[in-house]
Formats: structure tokens, C-alpha cells, sequence
């Protein structure tokens, strides 16, 4: 048995950050909007057969924070702010984070003709909480152990290159000067994993600075008002290494004006961590109200 509440609500607001005859012939325009949504689902079991004691609660939030500020046209800064959290409890046993996920992406761009710009990006994402796995020990006993927590890692890509818009749509960049750096601020995470190398920085440092290209797809596209699809893919070749590769893609359907459903994937490949891909599904449905 299962039950789901989403609550979900988004703003939009739009100002002149500076009168016109600060700068003159420029017209400073700030723009931002913001979605939240919260979902709960719960999981009983009686007398079932398989996941004994199985029985669980799930809690998630997502918050989808753009903002941009322009001037004059020809000049841009933008940037979108992704949280996703999750904590999931289970009745007769533990309580761990679900889902952590945290991406601030920004841009600053010059435009060079109608849809075409010199632009310098970067991405960041980390964790928030500390994140365990659980394994059961050879005398049956299920341990705790650390896998990752705030800034460990910390994944930072940034680039200069050049950028293609589509209005109402989304936009592409192809970084041909891009670096990645991977922090670790919890050092100790190498002995309780028990690794020499963590998301490929080596024991005994905190650190690993790689340059390459990289490429970046955003989508944020509505149809019909009705289906709202999100995606970012951001792909990154370190000259010396396998190409590494992160997908978020989100679709957000309004069945009517009480009803939502939501499919999230995640996908994620990258040598250092894994050599098979890693994927993430993600499906809810429940009430859906509109503020």
C-alpha cells in the first residue's frame, strides 16, 4: 500500500535593477522564478511474502531556482539552482538519506549574433548530508558506513567556449577551454571506504585538477502547459582519461488542476567511480497544488 501527497507551488517576478540613467541606453532587467515541490509515500506490508519487514516512509523536496540578469540585450548573467533531497525511514530499522542532490549552474554571456555567445560556465554540485551504505557483515549484522557528505565530493566543472540559444527551449555549450576539480573535505572517508583512490582522487590528498573540453545541453521546455520537461547533460574528456558523463532529466505532467505525475532519471558515468553506467528512476504522482 502506498500513499503520496506533492505540494508544489512557483513565483515569477521581474524588475529594473538600475534606473536607465545609470548607465545610459542600458536597461538592467532582473528575472527569477521558483518551483518547490514536496511529496510523502509510505509502504505497508502484511504477511507479504517478499521484503519482510520491508515496511518504509519516504519524504522528498525539490527545489528549481532560476534567475538571470541582463543588460541592454548583449550582456548576461544567469544561473539555476537544483535541490533535490530525500529521507527514507524504515519501521522496524533505520533511517537514511534517500536521495542528495545539489547543482548550481551559472553563466555569463556576450552576445555575438542573434542566438550565438562567448560564454563562461560553471557547474557545481555536492551533497549536503552525510550518506551511508549499509552492508550486512559476515555475522549477519548490518554496519553503517560512510559514502559520501558535504563537499565529499564536491564536483566543480567550469569552462570558456561558446554558446547556441533557443528561445523557449533551452541552450547548448561547448567548453574548448574546461576544467574540472574534485574536492574531498572529509579525509577520512579513504579508510572507512577502504580505498586508495575516492572519485579519483588519490589517498592523502584532498584534491584532483583536470583540464579537457566539455559540452553542456539545458532544456527547460513546457508543452500545452501541461508537461514540463527539464534536462541537464553535461559531458566532460579530461585529454589523459575516459570521458565522464552526467544526465538529469525531469518530466513533470499536470493531469489536471489537482493531479501531477513526475518521472526523474539520473544517469551517470564515470571511470573513476564505476565502469558500468549508473542509473536512477524516479516516478510520483499525488495532489498537485498551484499557488
Amino acid at each position: 500500500m502506498g500513499v503520496c501527497l506533492l505540494i508544489s507551488s512557483a513565483t515569477y517576478s521581474q524588475i529594473n535593477c538600475l534606473p536607465d540613467s545609470l548607465i545610459p541606453g542600458w536597461k538592467i532587467k532582473f528575472k527569477q522564478e521558483l518551483e518547490y515541490s514536496i511529496s510523502f509515500s509510505t509502504y505497508l506490508y502484511l504477511n507479504w511474502h517478499h521484503e519482510k519487514n520491508a515496511g518504509n516512509v519516504i519524504l522528498l523536496q525539490k527545489l528549481n531556482y532560476k534567475f538571470s540578469l541582463s543588460g541592454d540585450s548583449l550582456v548576461k548573467f544567469s544561473g539555476s539552482l537544483v535541490h533535490d533531497l530525500g529521507i527514507q525511514s524504515y519501521f522496524d530499522s533505520i533511517t537514511k538519506v534517500h536521495t542528495d542532490d545539489n547543482t548550481l549552474n551559472t553563466r555569463f554571456e556576450i552576445r555575438i549574433v542573434k542566438n550565438l555567445s562567448f560564454s563562461i560556465n560553471s557547474n557545481l554540485a555536492s551533497q549536503l548530508l552525510k550518506g551511508y551504505d549499509y552492508p550486512v557483515n559476515n555475522s549477519g549484522t548490518t554496519v553503517r558506513t560512510l559514502n559520501s557528505s558535504f563537499f565529499t565530493p564536491l564536483l566543480w566543472t567550469f569552462s570558456g567556449g561558446f554558446s547556441v540559444t533557443w528561445p523557449a527551449f533551452g541552450s547548448l555549450s561547448f567548453g574548448l577551454s574546461s576544467a574540472k576539480l574534485t574536492y574531498i573535505r572529509d579525509r577520512s572517508i579513504f579508510e572507512k571506504q577502504k580505498v586508495s583512490k575516492f572519485y579519483g582522487v588519490a589517498g592523502g590528498k584532498n584534491h584532483l585538477f583536470e583540464s579537457g573540453l566539455s559540452m553542456q545541453l539545458l532544456v527547460d521546455k513546457n508543452f500545452c502547459n501541461r508537461v514540463k520537461w527539464n534536462c541537464d547533460l553535461l559531458v566532460f574528456k579530461n585529454y589523459n582519461s575516459p570521458v565522464d558523463v552526467t544526465l538529469k532529466n525531469n518530466f513533470g505532467i499536470r493531469i489536471n488542476n489537482f493531479l501531477k505525475a513526475g518521472i526523474q532519471t539520473r544517469i551517470l558515468y564515470e571511470e573513476t567511480i564505476s565502469r558500468s553506467i549508473q542509473f536512477e528512476n524516479l516516478v510520483t504522482f499525488g495532489v498537485f497544488v498551484h499557488l
